[in-house]
């Protein structure tokens, strides 16, 4: 065997040792229980040195955001940008905000569900009877300015027109449920599940003012914030009310 055989069998040896390797190498980076593959190095270094910052559920809500967007807002607070509180603050806000709109939205959507036809022609009938209250006093209090009335018969027909706008305001109450319990919403002012501090507000403020915006962060935001408000509705955040005093 000549030297440029040898050379060529080395070179072979070489390249083969070469190659076997790296399957080996990916199969363990598979197998460490790590993020996913697709997941970069970044990302993984940002989530865990975040997540010793994050609490509550800022860090609930940054856990759910894809591998883009954990590394996005881990790159701002690496950049110095925004500190890991501010970051916790913003997110914090973000998520108050949201189930703000999203408490009153169900609220909205729960109480239009009842809406049937029987409350359509309720509402109608409501109208009408505040027409004719509003024309029968205009007519009335004509009548009684009409030269020569005498002020017993001008007393009388005030009586009667008295008598007649209570049994008109009576109905009116029954149609609108005065004096019957009702379902109310509520949201407490005080309650910081919903309501941001001005420390948050400042933090969510300026992530925005950063120019951060992502359409897969409003959607896990906007979804997380949805079964909070549902939860909380059905928990404790309807009570029942009565309208008015039905004894009049």
């Amino acid at each position: 065997m000549g030297i440029s055989d040898v050379s060529a069998s080395l070179f072979q040896a070489t390249a083969a040792a070469s190659f076997q390797a790296k399957p080996a190498a990916a199969k363990a980076g598979a197998t460490d229980g790590t993020a996913p593959a697709a997941s970069s190095k970044t990302d993984r270094v940002d989530l865990s040195d975040l997540a010793s910052a994050l609490k509550g559920d800022a860090l609930d809500l940054f856990k759910n955001l894809s591998a883009d967007d954990r590394t996005s807002l881990g790159k701002l607070v690496s950049d110095g940008a925004l500190s890991a509180d501010e970051l916790n603050d913003a997110l914090s806000s973000a998520l108050k905000s949201e189930r703000k709109k999203a408490f009153w939205q169900s609220a909205k959507d729960d109480a239009d569900a009842g809406g049937t036809a029987e409350g359509a022609t309720r509402q109608q009938s409501m109208k009408a009877i505040s027409d004719r209250m509003e024309s029968t006093l205009e007519s009335r209090y004509a009548a009684m300015d009409r030269p020569g009335m005498s002020p017993q018969d001008r007393l009388a027909a005030l009586g009667k027109l008295s008598a007649d706008l209570k049994d008109m305001q009576d109905s009116w109450d029954q149609l609108a449920g005065i004096g019957m319990p009702m379902k109310a919403y509520t949201l407490k002012g005080g309650d910081d599940r919903f309501f941001a501090t001005s420390k948050e507000q400042a933090a969510g403020q300026k992530l925005k003012d950063l120019g951060f915006h992502s359409g897969t962060f409003d959607k896990v935001l906007s979804s997380q914030s949805k079964d909070f408000a549902q939860n909380y509705l059905s928990e404790e955040g309807t009570s029942q009310i009565t309208l008015g005093n039905a004894n009049k």
